[in-house]
């Protein structure tokens, strides 16, 4: 703080008498913007924001103090706190004293933009509506710029230092890309034979474009879903989030990342997916969110391993699949267009929602990528066996899962998908082999007809002491699943 105050001279006096009138200034203009009169309405950032603000700029111990706050060479890191005043035009930043421009205060979201400053205006606004303030200010302030790459395109990313789960994903996402290593997960990289798993920058071109749906089951901070605008024009995505405050993060990197074109075709929404059971779509649970690791956000998590000066516990509130895109698919979809890509990275709520679509649905899906999680779950956590297995037999015909997924060794002989399905054809909504007419392709497509025992190989070695040891055929109910609790004692597992 000191070295600060000493290169920049007069810069936080001068800031600090700008934060003297911060009140006046956020309420003329978020009441000019809301309907010229001066009544900002619900578009007011009330004293919540300002006192919080205010109070950080002001020099305070979480703002002034601690080496969080300034990077390796004394230069002040800005907040997602200050990235929502700076757009309600609720603050200014302070300038260096010295020649060397490279010590200001700086972010790369374009704040000036019209469009962009309104559209995190009316995401405070939302987030406001469906979010405690406690969370959004804890959220907010764990939270900084960084500069990324998603697959050649430079991404200023917002997620919090250290946040393993992001670091992670990007390394997936960035697979393979101009030399890099290919990874199936966040910190393992691929075997031979495995590149393909999460595929999401090769998918083939009948399930991506206009009219095609991507639905993101616990699409974290969003990452994934800004690949697929960038890489696929005009494909809608659905990017669902149960973590309210990965939900608050993942629409910051929209705003400041996608056009707004481009966000057109991408629709967040806030909820866990729940069982058919839940048709009311008025069931809650309890999650824990992590921000040292924001990809794995769940409801059962090692009580001892909760860091009560980080982790936030969060209620849930979850709805049904079809509730869910009821919502979010807009009009201008096709009624009734089947899922072509999901995506299901969400910490065990496969469980939930796998076993309740329709038949006829789950067949119209065109891809299924992403990863089982029994094994992972402790066993008094676990949803019962009979779930599982209905879980389980039906993704297991998808090639990544049988091919990476230790539950699919349960149906040696179910018939898997080709691995990479170029032969199919969408047909009374269902996706199915085409007619190819081409012989090489004829032999490729005879060659990838396989079953799980064919697909997993060696896998499955050891399978039957895995099944056991993990009680794969033994969890009589949904009683621990249900359980109204984000925590398992270590001694339970």
């Amino acid at each position: 703080e000191e070295q600060w105050n000493n290169n920049n001279g007069n810069g936080n006096r001068r800031l600090q008498m700008e934060l003297d009138s911060v009140q006046d200034a956020v309420e003329f203009d978020m009441g000019q913007h809301e309907n010229g009169n001066g009544d900002g309405g619900d578009f007011m950032m009330d004293e919540m924001m300002v006192d919080d603000f205010g109070d950080m700029m002001g020099g305070g111990e979480e703002f002034g103090g601690g080496s969080d706050y300034f990077d390796n060479k004394t230069q002040l890191k800005l907040t997602a706190r200050h990235l929502f005043c700076l757009a309600a035009e609720g603050i200014t930043l302070p300038k260096s004293t010295t020649l060397d421009e490279s010590d200001d205060p700086s972010i790369h979201c374009d704040i000036d933009n019209f469009e962009t400053r309104e559209s995190l205006l009316n995401l405070w606004s939302s987030a406001r509506a469906q979010i405690s303030e406690d969370i959004i200010k804890k959220t907010l302030g764990l939270v900084t710029e960084h500069k990324e790459t998603l697959r050649g395109h430079d991404v200023h990313v917002w997620y919090p230092n250290k946040d393993q789960g992001s670091e992670g994903m990007l390394r997936v996402l960035n697979s393979a890309f101009e030399g890099s290593l290919t990874y199936n997960f966040d910190s393992e990289p691929a075997e031979d034979g495995q590149d393909d798993l999460y595929r999401f920058w090769d998918i083939p071109s009948q399930f991506v474009g206009e009219n095609k749906l991507f639905v993101d089951v616990g699409s974290a901070l969003g990452f994934t879903s800004m690949l697929m605008a960038y890489e696929y024009p005009r494909t809608t995505v659905v990017s669902i989030e149960p973590a309210s405050p990965s939900w608050l993060i993942q629409n910051i990197n929209f705003r400041c990342n996608l056009s707004e074109e481009q966000r057109s075709y991408v629709h967040p929404i806030l909820a866990g997916v729940g069982t058919k059971h839940h048709d009311d779509n008025d069931s809650f649970t309890k999650f824990v969110w992590k921000p040292s690791m924001t990809t794995a956000s769940r409801n059962w998590n090692i009580e001892r391993d909760f860091d009560f000066g980080q982790d936030i516990e969060l209620t849930v509130h979850l709805r049904t699949l079809r509730a869910i895109l009821a919502e979010a698919t807009p009009e201008d979809l096709p009624l009734g267009t089947p899922i072509s890509v999901l995506n299901l990275d969400c910490e065990g709520c496969e469980y939930n929602l796998i076993p309740s679509m329709h038949e006829t649905s789950f067949k119209s899906i065109g891809l299924i990528l992403g990863r089982t999680n029994w094994g992972f779950i402790p066993t008094s956590k676990k949803p019962s066996s009979e779930r599982a297995e209905d879980t389980h037999k039906r993704v297991c015909t998808h090639y990544n899962f049988a091919r990476r997924c230790k539950e699919c060794c349960d149906f040696p002989t179910l018939p898997v998908r080709p691995r990479l399905p170029s032969t199919t054809v969408v047909e009374n909504g269902e996706f199915g082999d085409a007619d190819v007419g081409d012989e090489a392709n004829i032999a490729s497509a005879a060659l990838e007809s396989k079953t799980v025992a064919d697909v997993a190989g060696s896998m499955c070695d050891g399978f039957d002491a895995w099944a056991e040891e993990n009680q794969l055929h033994d969890v009589p109910d949904d009683y621990g699943w249900n359980e109204m609790s984000a925590y398992v004692k270590m001694d339970s597992r």
